[in-house]
């Protein structure tokens, strides 16, 4: 049961956002591990923990490191760069398991208690590591994950660098300390109203606020005299005035003589009129 590290962390990212509530799981090992039942890469905790169980039912490492990190995603091991000390670890290792999303909480203490129980193994041979929680922002994120592999390189080198002993490792996201972000409805009856009607609310109580500020004003800040509307009516009006000025002076200025209009009474018209 040899797994790539590929396939052990950074295969862990396909369903990185499948579940919030979920965590990955890798075990990793120098002893040549049975087959497990499961390869699913989505389990219940409860069925995490049972074929944890079966793969290390048989004892075979005479040494056990349990370490939690609490609030882990298969987002944060999306890469092997993210925690490089574990991935060298993992290369090294003979067997190694993973499971990409664990719903719900996986604490690796009741594995540990489950070794104590069926191995006859003295108390310092199985240790548990709490790590550091993992913020929510991703740039937290990323120093925690880098600070925590830190700490957990040290620990796995003195695992490394013993002669003659074997041993397993687990790695699990443990509990949740931060709740994923939910949206939640607001069914109130208590007056607020949606939120459309809570925009409308204070679009109107801002204008009777501007209307209570605007009494103390002066004359020509309060209100407006000179809108565009005005504005465009002089315009027109400027134009047709000039048209009727132009018209009244043209009517002005015409010269008929009065004789024009006097009637003729010299013999010519006379032979006209017969």
């Amino acid at each position: 049961m040899r797994l790539s590290v590929a396939a052990a962390v950074a295969g862990l990212c396909a369903s990185s956002h499948a579940f919030s509530d979920s965590s990955p799981f890798i075990l990793f090992s120098t002893a040549k591990l049975s087959k497990p039942t499961s390869n699913d890469q989505l389990q219940s905790s409860s069925q995490a923990l049972e074929t944890t169980k079966q793969l290390l039912s048989s004892c075979p490492t005479n040494r056990y490191l349990f370490i939690s990190q609490p609030n882990l995603n298969a987002a944060h091991l999306g890469s092997s760069a993210a925690v490089p000390k574990l991935t060298e670890s993992i290369s090294h290792a003979t067997s190694s398991y993973s499971i990409a999303e664990v719903a719900g909480e996986f604490d690796v203490r009741f594995i540990a208690a489950y070794i104590r129980e069926t191995c006859e193994l003295p108390q310092s041979s199985i240790n548990v590591v709490e790590l550091l929680p993992v913020p929510s922002s991703a740039a937290g994120s990323e120093a925690v994950l880098k600070e925590n592999d830190d700490e957990l390189g040290m620990i796995l080198e003195q695992y490394e660098t013993s002669t003659g002993e074997s041993y397993t490792i687990v790695y699990a996201g443990g509990v949740q300390t931060e709740k994923p972000q939910t949206y939640t409805p607001e069914f109130t009856d208590n007056g607020a109203g949606p939120t459309e009607l809570k925009r409308q609310l204070h679009d109107v109580n801002g204008v009777r606020r501007q209307e209570r500020n605007s009494r103390n004003l002066p004359l020509f800040e309060k209100y407006q005299y000179f809108t565009p509307g005005i504005f465009m009516s002089l315009i027109a009006l400027i134009i047709l005035m000039s048209i009727l000025y132009a018209g009244i002076s043209a009517v002005a200025s015409l010269e008929v003589s009065y004789g024009a209009f006097d009637k003729e009474m010299g013999p010519a018209a006379q032979k006209k009129q017969q």
